[in-house]
């Protein structure tokens, strides 16, 4: 299902995959229930952070292990500017669609990085490996997106699906008619396997309250 390249591995020796794949899955626009989870998670981040402070903040775990990495190509981690959103500028997880939100959800409460494709529409097995900076692929906002040299990338035997600075694509999204979803989290670093399977636990637990009949098809980390 699932190969790492050998210079990925050399360059970032601790790096990990978290994957979950969840079927029988129904995507929609809103759920009463899971907007009130949503609204529990948002003031539970207040209550965490009420005296938020960036410079200690961006030492703790997990997000120095991000900040760390998006150093190295002089850029911000995105989860930590989405977390300064809610917990600074008081706004709201936003209304998109269910799945989207359960994977958003478990991200700002949890500080992971994490992507979500329809497992439909991808042709496995898939492959982590470093960008050498040639290649570029269709992001998730129908964009042309160019890579970074060794920033960790995803593919299929179709084309990228993800990297770490660039996001997902736009071939696999999460659409109104996804079935069967594929969520992972990118670690580049430092977190443990317990705290990488509870994440993902999260996003199961998220998606069981507006799709009941979604069964977990794989939880593992690679």
């Amino acid at each position: 299902m699932l190969t790492i390249s050998e210079d990925l591995k050399e360059l970032y020796p601790a790096a990990k995959l978290g994957i979950l794949i969840i079927k029988n899955v129904r995507n929609l626009h809103s759920n009463p229930k899971f907007n009130e989870i949503k609204a529990s998670v948002q003031n539970e981040l207040l209550n965490r952070y009420p005296n938020f402070n960036r410079k200690e903040f961006i030492k703790t775990e997990p997000v120095c292990f991000y900040r760390n990495y998006y150093k190295k190509f002089k850029k911000t981690y995105p989860v930590q500017l989405e977390l300064e959103s809610v917990v600074l500028k008081g706004k709201s997880i936003p209304n998109v669609s269910t799945l989207v939100e359960a994977m958003f959800t478990a991200e700002l409460k949890n500080l992971l990085l994490t992507a979500g494709h329809d497992f439909d529409k991808i042709n496995f097995p898939l492959k982590l490996s470093l960008a050498d900076g040639s290649e570029s692929f269709t992001g998730i906002s129908h964009k042309e997106q160019t890579l970074a040299k060794n920033d960790m990338m995803l593919s299929d035997g179709t084309s990228i699906i993800s990297s770490i600075l660039n996001g997902p694509d736009y071939r696999t999204k999460i659409s109104t008619d996804t079935k069967n979803a594929l969520f992972y989290t990118y670690i580049p670093s430092g977190i443990s396997d317990d705290a990488i399977l509870s994440h993902l636990k999260d996003i199961s637990n998220y998606v069981s309250i507006f799709s009941p009949d979604a069964k977990v098809d794989l939880l593992k980390i690679f």
